[in-house]
Formats: C-alpha cells, sequence, structure tokens
C-alpha cells in the first residue's frame, strides 16, 4: 500500500491500575499491522502516575509520568471495577479516546458532553450519572474527535477509527483486511457487511449489540427489543439475509472471539470460555468442539 500521509503520528495510552491487557494488545495489534502497512507512521507511547504499572492479567508495563502534549490521538484505558480517580488535566488533542473505564474517566471529566458515547453498564444509570453525554448502543463509537468503546472485540474497531482519523479509511480498511476480523466492522468491505448496512441497519444494530455483549449474552427477547423490533420479525431478517437465526450468529460471534483468545493469549481455557459467555466448561467445549471439529484444549495444544 502506497502512503499518502507523510509525517508520523503519536498515539499516547495513559494506563490506570488494573486496565484490561486484551484490549490493549487489540489496538498494539492494529496499529502493528498498520505500521507495517504504512511504512511505521505510527509511534505509541504508555503513560501512567507511576514508572511502572500492572494489568488485569498481573503483567507490568513500564510507562512515563508525564503525557506528552505533542501526541496526535491520547487513548484512556482503565477497569470498570474500583474506577481510579483522574487528576491528570489533559491538552487538546486531534483525537481522544476511550476504552471500558476510561471512557468514564473521561466523561467525569466532562470532556465527553456533547458527545454519542459508548459505555458499558446500565443505559440508565449511565444517563443519570453523565447527562450530558448522548449514550450509544454501539460497542464502538466515534463521533467527530471522540471514541469510545467496551469490549475486548471492539477495542480493534476503535483502533481502525482511530487509523481512520489520522491517517485515511483506505488505510483502515486495508488494515481490516488483513486482521480478518470476525466481527462486524464499518471498515469491512465483505458482501455479507454491505447487505448490512444498505439494507438492513436492524441486522447491524442486533449485531453491534451481540459484540458488545459477549461475556453476558443477551437473551433473543431482550436483543430483539433493544433493537425495536419483535423476537419473531428479528429472526425473519436474519434468515432472509444471513440465512441464520439471531442466537446462531451470536453463539458464532463468541466462539470465534474465544478462539481468537485462545491462538493469541494465554488466558486459562476456562476463563476465556466465562469471557464468551459459556457458564461451564462442558457447554464450552462441546459448543466448541461443534464449531470447530476440535475442543479449546485441542486449539491450544
Amino acid at each position: 500500500m502506497t502512503d499518502t500521509v507523510s509525517r508520523h503520528f503519536e498515539v499516547g495510552f495513559i494506563l490506570f491500575p488494573g486496565f484490561p491487557l486484551l484490549e490493549l494488545s487489540a489496538v498494539l495489534k492494529t496499529f502493528k499491522i498498520a505500521n507495517l502497512l504504512s511504512g511505521n507512521s505510527f509511534k505509541t507511547s504508555y503513560y501512567a502516575a507511576a514508572p511502572s504499572i500492572e494489568s488485569d492479567s498481573g503483567l507490568v508495563v513500564q510507562t512515563a509520568d508525564s503525557v506528552s502534549e505533542s501526541l496526535d490521538a491520547c487513548v484512556l484505558i482503565a477497569g470498570n471495577h474500583q474506577l481510579p480517580e483522574s487528576q491528570t488535566l489533559l491538552p487538546e488533542y486531534k483525537v481522544l479516546a476511550g476504552i471500558e473505564g476510561g471512557t468514564r474517566i473521561l466523561a467525569s471529566q466532562n470532556l465527553l458532553d456533547g458527545y454519542h458515547v459508548s459505555l458499558s453498564g446500565s443505559p440508565f444509570d449511565n444517563c443519570r450519572d453523565f447527562p450530558n453525554i448522548k449514550i450509544s448502543q454501539k460497542n464502538c463509537e466515534a463521533d467527530r474527535d471522540r471514541i469510545t468503546c467496551h469490549g475486548t472485540l471492539s477495542a480493534t474497531n476503535l483502533a481502525l477509527e482511530i487509523l481512520a482519523s489520522l491517517h485515511s479509511t483506505e488505510l483502515a480498511q486495508t488494515v481490516a483486511e488483513q486482521l480478518q476480523l470476525s466481527v462486524s466492522s464499518r471498515f469491512q468491505r465483505s458482501h455479507e457487511k454491505q447487505i448490512i448496512q444498505r439494507k438492513q441497519p436492524q441486522i447491524e444494530e442486533a449485531i453491534e449489540l451481540m459484540e458488545a455483549n459477549i461475556e453476558e449474552p443477551l437473551g433473543a427477547d431482550e436483543l430483539a427489543s433493544l433493537v425495536g423490533i419483535s423476537r419473531r420479525q428479528l429472526e425473519r431478517l436474519f434468515r432472509k439475509h444471513l440465512d441464520t437465526v439471531p442466537s446462531k450468529h451470536y453463539l458464532k460471534l463468541r466462539l470465534e472471539q474465544a478462539r481468537k483468545l485462545l491462538q493469541e493469549t494465554v488466558t486459562p481455557v476456562v476463563e476465556v470460555g466465562i469471557a464468551c459467555g459459556f457458564s461451564n466448561a462442558s457447554h464450552f467445549s462441546t459448543a466448541y468442539k461443534n464449531h470447530f471439529g476440535k475442543t479449546p484444549r485441542e486449539e491450544r495444544s
């Protein structure tokens, strides 16, 4: 791919204790591919209140304590539990982004007022806690110079949005193709994605809700209600346009995410199953083998 943008871009990550490592890894993998395709257009750096910081998985990352004011994009990453208070005053960056609890920190500093925002948790509670933001049902939301997301699957989409904002949509699309994404992204150019975007926004919205709720899957009636149609109508749309039903597509997304985690991380098999919405190891193993022809443990061998 020919790089049409000559300058380089600096992307900084502000990390908070217990930050979600899988989300950071997904973003960094996306930037790594972008650098291979664009001649190393992106430089990444890490910041925290201490010289080193520990992730939710126990990995320690070395950081700088002073956030650079020359960043083109700044991404805040924090866990949703035991949300830390942030006193960091952020300069006016071209792009400001939040992942999981990082979004709540931005919102608490009134940096997302007037923006559409992707937040995990109860929409009612979020509207009460942050009355000046517009809660989005998308798992990744890009609104002007603010990009927010929640969930491991959405972190890649957040990185793609940053690539498109700083560099070009063409680069984001090419990176998405290289990643062979198993989830919905506006940068995918597949036939299925084109059908969803052009003809059936309700299917697109349903899939985004599925992707945003992998660990705690939504029930069929709840999913249909959030989309604004009946369960039967939603099932009819999926059969007509995707030749499947919502429950099967949901299971496929969860299993594909499980496979990604098994192949790309050292997370224990049982924890992978839980992270992908399976209440017990036996159900996870059976579903995985039925879909991929091998058990989760055989995937690792």
